[in-house]
């Protein structure tokens, strides 16, 4: 089995389509005919819609964008959020039976060692 060099650099295929654009135009006539900058980015972060003005070099809020959640979807969201409240409150009444247990055990020494 030959041992292939690591920092060789290999060739790669030759894409099919030179640009993504739905256009289906070469780069070099995408730029001629649209210019340098023919796409704006735009980006969502979770509800924010962010776009970035090349003209003054930074992205500026596109405001709040709404999401479409389905009414099953949020059923099952309102579910696992009771579910997960049920759990918190049985955990803390677990700590809090721990915490006076250990306050019951903590004094019982303390009497022990002082009577």
């Amino acid at each position: 089995m030959p041992c292939r060099n690591p920092f060789t650099i290999h060739k790669t295929k030759p894409r099919r389509f030179p640009s993504r654009s739905p256009l289906k135009l070469l780069a070099e006539e995408m730029r001629r005919e649209l210019g340098i900058q023919y796409q704006t980015i735009d980006a969502r972060i979770g509800n924010e819609r962010m776009t970035y003005d090349i003209a003054q070099g930074g992205w500026t809020s596109g405001g709040i964008v709404d999401t479409f959640v389905d009414t099953r979807g949020m059923t099952k969201l309102e579910k696992s959020k009771r579910e997960l409240e049920e759990d918190n409150k049985a955990l803390r009444a677990k700590v809090d039976i721990l915490l006076e247990m250990l306050a019951e055990v903590s004094t019982e020494q303390e009497l022990r060692r002082s009577g």
